[in-house]
């Protein structure tokens, strides 16, 4: 999830750890326990590292054990209040809620690591959601405000926490019934028995996607919160990646190796030649991207600037074919030597 929703769940729980520890450093410690795995994204990682490591090791099970016991040691200088165990267990509990608020999205987070690198993902909230975080929001400044002193207070900050585990859980149920509804709506439009996967998008519960797998396509639509079988869904179309291409280029260019492991429903389209760096007598450029970061929500359509996929890579060839250079993130990367 965006960093305001972290940062919010910390709060929430320090309004009622504030009035169980007696002292307003309890703020502190929820705050930075909330916040805390994603220190990964300040670490100076380069574009490559930031896609394999990002949500990695600070985002794991393993990770926030060890980031518990270190923050029940600095903030035992901060009073007798912390006592060693009932600090690593607030902390640890506020880390294991940031693993949850990353985990309803689709980005993937390596629950597992430093034993697998699988990124895990139970897509049933986009990752900015404004009906959460708004109505978390609203609820933290209620449990702030002077007549909410003591117990009422607590039980709007326990009723803000209990949002952020159960408004995750009714969205999955809304895209349940989404996802049971589609084979109806797909054969409808001559897409019976196709593969297909529905996701949140921006606005959902609202809105979802819907990517299907219709032979060499990703096709990409948008429906509601209620589909029906006589409204037929709009799609865009992408070249589903050619595996064996994107296998002999993972052995030119670790870049893009972590890409493949990276992507979700990897596509490939024509791109033109960078202005700088172009291999001489000209060549072609391909740009491959992740259709699991395209939004085909009606919010965002029309609305280029907003609708770039990004964490795109582009291979250049020269005119034999043979790959020239990497272009991810405004750089070129190095590729490997060809034994």
């Amino acid at each position: 999830m965006d960093p305001v929703t972290h940062l919010v769940s910390g709060a929430l729980a320090g309004r009622i750890a504030r009035d169980r520890l007696g002292t307003r450093a309890a703020y502190g410690l929820c705050l930075l326990a909330a916040w805390l795995p994603d220190v990964d994204n300040f670490v100076g990682l380069g574009p490559e590292a930031y896609l394999r490591h990002h949500r990695g090791i600070t985002h794991s099970l393993v990770g926030i054990v060890a980031q518990a016991l270190l923050l029940a040691a600095v903030f035992r200088l901060f009073g007798k209040a912390f006592t060693p165990l009932k600090t690593f267990c607030l902390a640890l509990a506020l880390l294991a809620g940031h693993l949850w608020l990353d985990m309803i999205t689709t980005f993937g987070t390596q629950l597992l690591a430093p034993f697998s690198d699988a990124r895990l993902a139970w897509g049933s909230v986009f990752i900015i959601d404004p009906f959460l975080t708004l109505s978390a929001l609203t609820l933290l400044g209620l449990a702030l405000r002077r007549g909410a002193r003591g117990a009422p207070g607590r039980r709007l900050a326990a009723a803000g926490l209990a949002l952020l585990v159960a408004y995750p859980l009714a969205c999955h149920g809304v895209r349940t019934a989404v996802a049971s509804a589609m084979p109806r709506v797909l054969a409808a439009q001559g897409l019976a028995d196709r593969p297909f996967e529905v996701s949140p998008d921006a606005l959902s519960p609202l809105f979802w996607k819907v990517t299907v797998q219709d032979g060499g396509r990703w096709l990409v639509g948008s429906t509601t919160a209620l589909p029906a079988a006589g409204r037929p869904l709009e799609f865009d179309a992408f070249t589903r990646a050619d595996p064996a291409l994107l296998e002999r280029l993972g052995r030119r260019a670790s870049l893009f190796a972590t890409w493949v492991w990276f992507a979700h429903a990897p596509a490939m389209e024509p791109a033109p030649l960078p202005p700088q760096g172009a291999p001489p007598g000209g060549g072609h450029a391909v740009r491959f991207l992740d259709v699991r970061f395209h939004s085909a929500s009606p919010v965002l359509r029309g609305l280029a600037g907003l609708r770039d996929i990004p964490f795109a890579v582009t291979a250049v060839f020269d005119p034999t074919g043979a790959l020239e250079s990497v272009l991810y993130a405004g750089q070129s990367h190095p590729l490997r030597t060809v034994p």
